[in-house]
């Protein structure tokens, strides 16, 4: 497979982080203008920004319907996190729709929910054909981070054929050896000794826990495939309960180094769309209005407007006419945001 492929010519509609909500995906669809088959009369193409799965209702179906539109040419997609964690059997908080070691504790959460019991050999094999990024001379997209340093690492020669699950393999030992001679690694073990059973119970507050938060700002950094999923990150003030876990590291806004001339659409920040009071750990990621671009240029645009979230409206009898969380498409040349209640909204600089 190829990691970075051309993202092909024409109008596109750029959908943001799905996670697994197919009556929202297929409402945005409706208005977007395509048929049940993922076809537009006017030609225009779908592309997502991964994180199709994990935490909502029918993520088999979100799966089966972005496959078909894929293998019929009328969509494209790069990898996100949780697809990654799939690929590498890393079972992870809101992943039990797949992963039967995740089953009960997640139902908990959120379920009701479709749980993928046949096929699950055709979805890892659609999302192992998946590349990390796309690109054309005018736009690129990658789920998390545009990163210049790994990007052009990604587009030697020898990476050409390559496959992913290999190469993350291969990223993670040479990872393993270099953290086992750092400074804190002594410290880490201790500290993930004596705290990692009591990580996913949001009721028991760690201590922040600074060699584990280097730990895990180190991983981010070094792994290719991690940073351009997830992310690069920094040690935390103080610890907050996210994704399941307590955590030690928040991520960084990498937009504000960007240089480049070409735009860049990610997904994975859990923008919010509607006014409110954002977690402690996301206040610096964005200081502009929700439909505005940002980074140093003005040239960067989040599309994850946290329809992950709306588990939450689920345990709270919302329906998802009243959510405060939303799934949203940009189309591209217009710089329209078109959402799944049918809004449309045009961006800023």
């Amino acid at each position: 497979m190829t990691l970075i492929r051309s993202l092909p010519s024409g109008p596109l509609d750029i959908v943001g982080d799905v996670h697994g909500q197919f009556e929202a995906l297929q409402n945005l669809l409706h208005y977007l203008g395509y048929g049940p088959e993922g076809r537009h009369p006017q030609g225009r193409r779908l592309v997502f920004v991964g994180d199709l799965v994990d935490r909502g209702p029918d993520s088999p179906a979100c799966v089966a319907w972005v496959m078909q539109a894929c293998q019929h040419g009328r969509a494209h997609m790069v990898l996100g996190n949780h697809e990654l964690n799939l690929l590498m059997h890393e079972p992870k908080d809101g992943s039990g729709w797949f992963f039967d070691s995740r089953a009960a504790k997640d139902a908990r959460q959120y379920a009701p929910w479709q749980r993928q019991e046949n096929g699950k050999s055709a979805v890892t094999a659609f999302f192992r054909q998946q590349p990390l990024v796309l690109q054309r001379q005018d736009l690129r997209i990658v789920h998390a981070a545009w990163l210049p340093e790994i990007i052009e690492e990604l587009s030697r020669p020898e990476y050409d054929g390559r496959c992913l699950l290999e190469l993350c393999r291969e990223w993670d030992a040479e990872l393993d050896c270099h953290v086992r001679h750092a400074p804190w690694y002594d410290d880490y073990l201790d500290e993930q000794r004596r705290y990692v059973h009591g990580l996913e119970n949001y009721r028991e507050v760690p201590p922040l826990l600074c060699a584990t938060a280097k730990h895990d700002v180190y991983r981010s950094c070094r792994h290719p495939a991690r940073a351009l999923t997830c992310g690069i990150e920094t040690v935390a003030d103080e610890p907050f309960f996210a994704g399941g876990r307590w955590r030690f590291s928040v991520r960084r806004p990498w937009w504000n180094d960007y240089h480049d001339a070409a735009h860049v659409v990610v997904g994975h920040y859990w923008r919010q769309w509607y006014s409110g009071r954002a977690a402690k750990h996301r206040r610096e990621m964005f200081t502009v209005p929700p439909h505005h671009w940002h980074g140093a240029r003005n040239n960067v645009f989040c599309l994850d407007f946290s329809v992950g979230a709306r588990w939450r409206d689920r345990k709270r009898d919302i329906p998802p006419s009243r959510s405060v969380h939303r799934l949203a498409a940009l189309r591209w040349p217009e710089k329209t945001l078109v959402f799944d209640n049918g809004d449309c909204v045009p961006t800023e600089a």
